[in-house]
């Protein structure tokens, strides 16, 4: 039987909760009904006992990864569209391992060795889908192989290759993520949350210098976007930036610079 004792993650689990909480409450997140569809609130529902977690790993043949455990155990059985509960899998498909996914390809070369070949179904091995981003752009979560416990988002028709949250190495920081963006008036609709760096702007500029390739870093700097104004430091850091000058321009352009 495992035991729920982790500080770190029980901690991380009380701050979602909470922020959940406040964007529940607050009416900016509640004004339409086109809003609240575009946002994709969780709802908060019971959560699971142990018991309940251990017999559907049992029926699906996995192990789910302890973060999601800790999701689901200490506040909400929900997913952003369906109870976990009416989660759909194929246990012969669950089970397996999924190629494309045992690690982080560009796009370049997922293209090449995929193509139009790639997700073309809702049920990636090795994978639960636990809600909907965008049209045909759905989130999951792998459950098994290399990058287990992490999420990732998966186009069903196969015309995107698969896109790895920024900065969320697990389910619960992926959560708090969102939240957190949510909360600080970064997200306006779901998709935006899917390719956008989260953090504040010293935080862009960090991920920025430490961005693995020339695709992530211009997504950095787009991120930028998303703040209502930008400091006299992030500007002097943009008007500096000698790799991508005219999409810095542009951004700087944006906030009247």
């Amino acid at each position: 039987m495992r035991e729920l004792n982790d500080k770190k993650l029980l901690a991380q689990c009380r701050r979602i909760k909470e922020m959940m909480a406040q964007a529940a409450q607050d009416p900016a997140y509640q004004e339409t009904q086109e809003y609240r569809y575009t946002t994709y609130l969780w709802k908060s529902s019971p959560t699971l006992s142990l018991e309940e977690v251990g017999r559907f790993e049992e029926k699906a043949g996995i192990k789910l990864p302890i973060e999601y455990v800790y999701y689901l155990t200490q506040i909400s059985s929900s997913t952003w569209l369906d109870d976990f509960s009416s989660l759909e899998y194929d246990p012969e498909v669950i089970t397996q391992v999924s190629e494309q996914l045992s690690r982080e390809m560009s796009v370049e070369e997922w293209k090449a060795l995929y193509g139009k070949e790639g997700h073309m179904s809702r049920e990636e091995p090795g994978t639960l889908c636990l809600c909907g981003m965008d049209l045909t752009l759905e989130a999951y979560l792998i459950v098994n192989g290399p990058n287990r416990g992490r999420v990732v988002y998966l186009d069903w028709d196969g015309d995107f290759a698969p896109m790895w949250p920024k900065g969320s190495p697990d389910f619960l920081t992926w959560c708090e993520n969102y939240y957190r963006e949510l909360l600080a008036g970064c997200v306006s609709v779901i998709w935006q949350f899917m390719w956008q760096e989260p953090g504040d702007e010293a935080a862009l500029i960090r991920a920025y210098g430490t961005a693995r390739d020339g695709e992530y870093r211009q997504e950095v700097l787009k991120s930028f976007y998303k703040f209502q104004n930008l400091s006299e430091e992030t500007c002097l850091f943009l008007e500096g930036c000698s790799d991508y000058p005219e999409l810095a321009k542009k951004i700087l352009a944006a906030f009247g610079r």
